[in-house]
């Protein structure tokens, strides 16, 4: 049961006019600029802390990070010269954060032909067209990932819509999202290495020739790790992409290294379709946070991992997007996904939608290290926030039901950097000119000399082509051309 979540009532209420502090109207949020003094920002609405439920009140944000959640009958007394964001009753959580995006290649779906005779992969080798494994027929055809700095722009503005102010991956650009991945770029703010495959091909090939499992250990394979990192940053590879022996392979060398090498740095594992049951139980014990993606794992492989399996064994679990080819468009959509699948409400013993939630949030924060940065309400993290509108009392069912309509606003280091216009009342910070349909954008576009010369109407332009992946859909419809969500079988045998 929720405590303390503000009733219709309390969010409608009227306050002097002279009272910095103004109500929003029902079901919406309400800005009003702050004084001359030092920079403060407040942030009014039903608070999601953990997964207990919401509880009224605001956080207060200066340079760019929490300096304390104000408890309701505070809130008043601390406005001062703050700028005031009151969103009334609508909930206020962490921002979503995707540890697993392939952002340069996530502009583009899967062509008509592929959909139409998409097989059912064994393993991931049989459909990438550069591992020299498999059917040519059967391989997926995608384009090269881009580098153009206003498609990436468009990629992150997606996901920033739907409530995601952190994602993890290849690709970026400076002033919306917040990036992890390659350390010596400056888009991204947090080193972590992304390396996609950990096995090489000459591994690989070592591998495939072995033919019993379980594996008798007289011959070591090791993970390759990105050579310029420093050496306690975060590794976060795919392992075990598949259901054949050789991804179950993969998982077992993957964690017999980690074993090795646990206190040296955080591991986290990608995918694990492929692993046994004796492995997820190591995870576990290895503190390996599995990073999980639903809807490709479906789409490429006809199922996905054990999730009741790893629930038993308290394994953490974190959620990604994965890419727009075989993956959800957004978090909300891989989280109604995850949720089709396994989910029920909030008092459920199975996979709840509060475990889903804290999925998206914390835990994600933690596959990447950085749960001491950002990933929830608290005093001294990040102030990276987004406000979804409040359907029912219970907040983390309302996530699942939530669109990219539904995110009223998304605040990256404190900053408001995109919402929802339908869902505020009144006036907006003056750099939030930028609008798409009904959504609105805070983000100065660098000048040339910064890597992005192109004006926004480029960006919308793009939005409209039809063969690249919208950055929201129309009227709480399903995104176009997205891959079903659904348990799929193999139909011919393995290579």
């Amino acid at each position: 049961m929720l405590v303390g979540a503000a009733t219709d009532s309390s969010a409608t209420q009227k306050s002097d006019s002279n009272d910095p502090v103004i109500a929003a109207s029902a079901g919406m949020c309400r800005f009003t600029a702050g004084g001359s003094g030092p920079e403060r920002t407040l942030i009014i609405g039903n608070l999601l802390t953990g997964m207990g439920g919401a509880q009224y009140g605001a956080v207060l944000i200066s340079g760019g990070r929490i300096l304390e959640l104000v408890p309701e009958d505070g809130i008043e007394s601390i406005t001062g010269d703050a700028a005031v964001f009151d969103c009334g009753r609508n909930y206020v959580s962490p921002g979503l954060i995707n540890p697993h995006e392939h952002t340069r290649y996530s502009f583009q779906m899967l062509t008509a032909q592929d959909r139409e005779r998409l097989p059912v992969y064994a393993h991931r080798d049989e459909w990438i067209p550069e591992s020299g494994f498999g059917d040519g027929a059967d391989k997926i055809r995608y384009k090269d990932g881009t580098d153009d700095a206003k498609t990436l722009f468009w990629i992150e503005l997606r996901h920033l819509l739907a409530g995601t102010t952190l994602i993890a991956g290849s690709g970026a650009v400076p002033g919306l999202t917040k990036n992890a991945g390659f350390r010596r770029r400056p888009a991204y703010e947090y080193a972590a290495d992304m390396r996609t495959f950990p096995f090489g091909p000459n591994v690989m090939q070592r591998i495939r020739r072995l033919r019993s499992f379980p594996y008798d250990g007289t011959e070591a394979f090791r993970p390759e790790l990105t050579d310029d990192f420093p050496a306690r940053t975060p590794y976060v590879p795919h392992v075990a992409e598949g259901t054949d022996l050789v991804a179950r392979f993969e998982g077992r060398f993957f964690l017999d290294y980690v074993a090795t090498r646990k206190s040296v740095r955080r591991f986290s594992l990608i995918h694990g379709v492929g692993l046994d049951s004796g492995d997820i139980g190591r995870l576990g014990e290895l503190d390996v946070t599995l990073v999980w993606s639903p809807r490709s794992n479906l789409a490429l492989y006809g199922e996905t991992v054990d999730i009741p399996a790893l629930l038993r064994e308290n394994v953490r679990i974190a959620i990604g997007t994965d890419w727009s080819v075989s993956g959800s468009y957004n978090m909300l959509e891989e989280l109604r996904c995850a949720a089709k699948l396994y989910g029920s409400g909030s008092d459920s013993s199975a996979l709840s939608s509060a475990a889903l939630w804290r999925m998206a949030t914390g835990n994600g924060a933690y596959a990447l290290g950085i749960e001491a940065v950002t990933g929830k309400l608290a005093a001294g993290l990040a102030a990276d926030i987004m406000v979804f509108r409040k359907q029912s009392d219970d907040p983390f069912d309302d996530l699942l039901r939530a669109t990219a309509q539904d995110v009223m606003a998304t605040y990256v280091d404190g900053r408001l950097r995109s919402g929802n216009r339908e869902g505020f009342s009144g006036a907006l910070p003056d750099d939030c000119r930028f609008a798409v349909g009904a959504h609105f954008v805070c983000a100065e576009l660098p000048d040339e000399a910064k890597g992005l010369p192109f004006a926004f109407e480029d960006v919308v332009q793009v939005n409209r082509k039809e063969d690249i992946v919208p950055l929201y859909r129309e009227d709480h419809q399903p995104f176009p051309n997205q891959v079903e969500c659904a348990v799929r079988t193999r139909t011919h045998p393995e290579s």
